[in-house]
C-alpha cells in the first residue's frame, strides 16, 4: 500500500488511473495546513492521527461502488416498472369506473322502492327535496330518493354523525356503510374521479354526488351554514323534532298498554283467557275505529280513550273502582260479573254501615239533648214531656226530639228552642211571683183602708178601667199597682160618704 503525503500537490487523476490499473491500494494524507516550521512531534500527530487523508485508490471501494452503481441502476429500473404498473392500474381503474358508470346509467331503477322515513319526510314537507339527481347519482345502489332520504332523516335529523361534521365526505362513508354506494365506485381517488369526468362528463365520485345534494338543499334553505358544519333549517328541524317526541311517546304508550294487557290477562284465571297474548290483542279490531288496536294506539284520538279504559280494567281487577265501559276486545266478561257481585255486596255493606252510623249518630244527638233538658230544673216532668214530643209548624211538623235526631244542625235548633222555651217559663214564673207579691199588696192596703166587706167588694170587683178584670187580677207590676191604688182611693172617699 502507498501513503502519499500532499503538502503543495496533491495527487491527479493520472496517478490514481495509474494506481489503479495496478491494483496498487493508496492513501493520501493532506499536510498542506501544517505550518512549514512544525516541529517532527507535530509532524508525527498530524501523520498518524489529526491530519485529514482518504484513499486514492482501494479495490474494495471500487467494488462497493461499482456494486451500489448496479444497484442504483436496479432500483430505477424497478421505478420505473412500478410506476408503469401503477400508470396501468389507473388507467385501468378509470376505464372500469367509467366503463360501470355508463353501465349504471344506462340500467333503470326500480320505480316502486320503498323511501326511508317517507311518511316523515311528507308530514314534515321535505319529501319534495328527495328525488333529485345529481352528478354522479348513479354511483349508488338505489335511486336518488332512498339516499338522499336516509342523508334528511338519519345524518340531519338522527344526528346519526354524532359529533362529526355534516360534510360530504363523513355522509358518503355512512352511506358506503349502508351498502348504498355500488362497488365500482367505492373509494375512488381523486386522481381516478378526475380521469373518468375527462371520459364521462356525467360521472362523479359518491363523496361528491353528496356535495352537489346538499348545495342544492343549502340553495332551496333545506340546509343553512353554521360555520364550518350544515344543518337543517330550524323551520323544519322544530317541527320534525316535536313529531319523533310524539310519536315516540305514541310508541311509549303503545308498549305500556301492552304490558297492561299482558298484566291483565295473568290477572285471569287461565281457562279465561281464551289464548290471547298481548301481541294478538294488538292484531284485532278496535271496535269504534275500526282499526286494529296496534294502529289505534299510534292515533291521537284513540289511544287516550284505549289508555284510559284499559286503566279501568286494571282497576276493577285490584278490585277497586267503577265498571269499565268497554272489554276492549279483552276476555274479561266473567271478571266485569264477578265485579258487579262485589260491587253489590260491598254497596250493601256500605249500605249496612252507613245505617248503623246514622243511627248511632241519631241515639247520640237524642241522647245529648235530652240530657241537656233533663239539667233545666225549671221545668216539671209533664211539662217537659209536653215540649219533647209536641210536633211544631216551625220544627216541619217534627217534635224537638225528633228534630234533634235529625242532624247535627236540627240538634242545634232544638236545643235554641229548649233554652227559649225555658226562659219563657222562668219569664212566666218570675212575673207570677210578682204578680201575688202586688196581689198581697193591694189585698193588705184595701184591707187596711176599708171595712172588711168593702175591701172584699173591692178586690173582686171587676171595673172597666181594668178591663173588665178585678184589681186582685188587675195588678202585676208597679205600674197596674199604682192604677189600682188610686181606683182604691176613689172607694175609700165614696165608703167615707156613705
Amino acid at each position: 500500500m502507498f501513503v502519499e503525503i500532499a503538502v503543495t500537490h496533491f495527487a491527479d487523476d493520472a496517478k490514481i488511473q495509474r494506481l489503479r490499473e495496478h491494483k496498487i491500494p493508496a492513501v493520501e494524507i493532506d499536510l498542506s495546513k501544517l505550518p512549514r516550521d512544525s516541529l517532527r512531534d507535530a509532524i508525527t500527530e498530524a501523520v498518524l492521527k489529526t491530519a485529514r487523508r482518504h484513499w486514492l485508490f482501494h479495490p474494495g471501494i471500487d467494488a462497493a461502488r461499482a456494486q451500489q452503481d448496479a444497484d442504483d441502476i436496479a432500483w430505477q429500473k424497478e421505478q420505473n416498472r412500478l410506476l408503469a404498473a401503477a400508470a396501468a392500474k389507473h388507467r385501468s381503474r378509470v376505464d372500469e369506473t367509467a366503463s360501470a358508470y355508463r353501465q349504471a346509467l344506462a340500467k333503470p331503477l326500480g320505480r316502486d322502492i320503498a323511501i326511508p322515513r317517507q311518511a316523515e319526510l311528507q308530514a314534515i314537507g321535505l319529501f319534495e327535496y328527495v328525488g333529485y339527481e345529481v352528478v354522479g347519482f348513479a354511483c349508488f345502489s338505489e335511486r336518488p330518493a332512498v339516499w338522499q332520504a336516509i342523508i334528511l332523516a338519519e345524518v340531519f335529523h338522527d344526528h346519526c354523525l354524532g359529533n362529526a361534521l355534516c360534510k360530504s365526505v363523513p355522509i358518503a362513508n355512512h352511506l358506503e356503510k349502508r351498502r348504498l354506494i355500488q362497488k365500482p365506485f367505492l373509494r375512488v381517488s381523486s386522481d381516478v374521479a378526475e380521469d373518468v369526468t375527462a371520459i364521462e362528463a356525467q360521472f362523479a365520485p359518491a363523496w361528491k354526488a353528496v356535495d352537489n345534494y346538499l348545495k342544492y338543499l343549502l340553495g332551496e334553505g333545506v340546509l343553512v351554514q353554521q360555520g364550518y358544519d350544515v344543518a337543517l333549517a330550524g323551520t323544519l328541524a322544530k317541527p320534525w323534532s316535536a313529531r319523533t317526541l310524539a310519536e315516540k311517546q305514541r310508541t311509549a304508550a303503545m308498549h305500556s298498554a301492552v304490558q297492561d294487557v299482558e298484566w291483565i290477562l295473568g290477572e285471569l284465571p287461565a281457562n279465561e283467557r281464551a289464548g290471547m297474548t298481548g301481541e294478538l290483542w294488538l292484531q284485532s279490531i278496535h271496535r269504534e275505529s275500526g282499526l286494529t288496536f296496534r294502529k289505534a294506539l299510534l292515533s291521537d284520538i284513540e289511544s287516550p280513550t284505549i289508555v284510559g279504559q284499559l286503566e279501568t280494567i286494571a282497576t276493577m281487577l285490584k278490585g277497586q273502582g267503577p265498571l269499565p265501559p268497554a272489554t276492549l276486545g279483552l276476555p274479561v266478561e266473567a271478571a266485569i260479573a264477578r265485579r258487579k257481585v262485589q260491587m253489590a255486596t260491598q254497596s250493601e255493606e256500605r249500605r249496612l254501615k252507613q245505617l248503623q252510623e246514622a243511627n248511632r249518630s241519631r241515639q247520640s244527638r237524642r241522647d245529648r239533648f235530652c240530657a241537656d233538658a233533663d239539667v233545666e230544673k225549671d221545668l216539671s216532668g209533664p211539662e217537659l214531656g209536653a215540649f219533647l214530643s209536641t210536633k211544631r209548624a216551625d220544627m216541619n211538623d217534627m217534635s224537638p226530639v225528633e228534630l234533634a235526631e235529625d242532624s247535627e244542625a236540627g240538634l242545634t235548633r232544638a236545643r235554641e228552642a229548649l233554652s227559649a222555651f225555658v226562659r219563657q217559663r222562668r219569664q212566666e214564673a218570675e212575673a207570677a211571683t210578682q204578680k201575688a207579691k202586688f196581689q198581697d199588696k193591694i189585698a193588705d192596703l184595701a184591707k187596711g183602708r176599708l171595712s172588711h166587706e168593702d175591701a172584699i167588694a173591692f178586690l173582686k170587683a171587676r171595673e172597666d178601667d181594668f178591663g173588665r178584670m178585678s184589681p186582685l187580677q188587675y195588678v202585676k207590676d208597679e205600674s197596674t199597682f199604682q192604677k189600682a191604688c188610686t181606683k182604691l182611693a176613689q172607694w175609700e172617699t165614696f165608703a167615707r160618704r156613705s
